[in-house]
């Protein structure tokens, strides 16, 4: 006898779905875990196993069809979730792939086992692989052993016109950062205010960001304390002292140094490296993902802050 479930039970599936999940993202928030896999991996994990009784395997022997069905009710899970717990668009965007990603996985194992056959235990067996792995990868974070290397520095050079002298007038500038910016960059509200006095030891810069998490309302108000911590006659060192900004949510910036090498015909090279820790698991998502953004994020500061008029 086949199994149905009325579009009615499966949206009242979904409805609870969505609130179970939003408590059960706030206990891991209330223990700290939400910066770990378990979130990030094991949310997307346990969801996809729920959504299985919404949508039974022998309602539709074709995987893809039943797929596709589970991957819109899982979009809508994942909405409703992020709506409840006032989540911003910024999470919502770096949350979904991975999201997606381990959905898709749970879903190659199924197309491995309708490959395979099915009476065959080694082939069970084999099918299994994908979701234990995807399982046991979920507690990466969840402990100090259970962590890759946080500490991360991303370097960009440049060689523009200008010599060090008018590099450091232009580092005391007011700047503006309301510039044109890739897809990836273009997500981060950049600071709107912004009080450096000059590049004296012990100097403190103040950086204010508002992030508007649902694009016009649930705002969040921010700042950065910026303290120049060393100066030489061809490099600067910064040191992030405090920061309130919606960029503590993703990663823990640390410091920066500016490296300036004159060369010949006015032209200068200037070195950007800037210092952080990565605070968001999994590694092999988050790693690459934010060292593209720093990197970039380096070379519009190179741009339009340090590039002399």
């Amino acid at each position: 006898m086949k199994t149905t479930v009325t579009k009615k039970k499966r949206w009242l599936i979904i409805l609870c779905l969505i609130g179970a999940m939003s408590l059960f993202v706030r206990l891991l928030i209330k223990f700290h875990f939400d910066d770990s896999a378990l979130l990030y991996v094991g949310v997307p994990f346990l969801i996809s196993i729920l959504l299985t009784f919404a949508y039974p395997e022998s309602e539709n022997t074709n995987w893809k069809m039943r797929y596709l069905k589970i991957s819109m009710a899982s979009l809508i899970v994942f909405l409703g979730s992020s709506v409840v717990l006032f989540e911003g668009f910024i999470c919502v965007v770096m949350f979904m792939p991975i999201y997606f990603a381990v959905l898709l996985v749970m879903f190659l194992a199924k197309a491995i086992s309708v490959a395979l056959n099915k009476k065959n235990n080694n082939s069970r067996l084999l099918s299994s692989i994908l979701p234990l792995l995807l399982l046991l990868s979920s507690f990466e974070g969840t402990h100090q052993s259970l962590s890759f290397e946080r500490q991360n520095s991303v370097t960009v050079s440049k060689v523009i016109d200008g010599n060090v002298i008018s590099i450091k007038n232009k580092l005391i500038q007011p700047m503006d950062l309301d510039k044109e910016r890739n897809a990836l960059l273009s997500l981060f509200p950049m600071p709107y205010k912004i009080e450096a006095g000059s590049l004296n030891e012990g100097d403190l810069h103040h950086i204010y960001l508002r992030y508007h998490r649902w694009f016009f309302t649930n705002t969040h108000e921010g700042s950065m304390v910026l303290k120049i911590a060393k100066v030489g006659d061809d490099y600067v060192e910064t040191e992030f002292v405090q920061d309130t900004s919606y960029f503590s949510n993703y990663l823990n910036l640390q410091g920066t140094r500016i490296d300036i090498e004159e060369m010949d015909n006015n032209k200068t090279k200037v070195s950007l490296t800037i210092n952080y820790e990565r605070s968001l698991d999994p590694a092999w998502y988050f790693d690459p993902l934010q060292k593209k953004a720093i990197q970039q994020a380096a070379e519009l500061l190179i741009k339009e802050v340090i590039t002399p008029d």
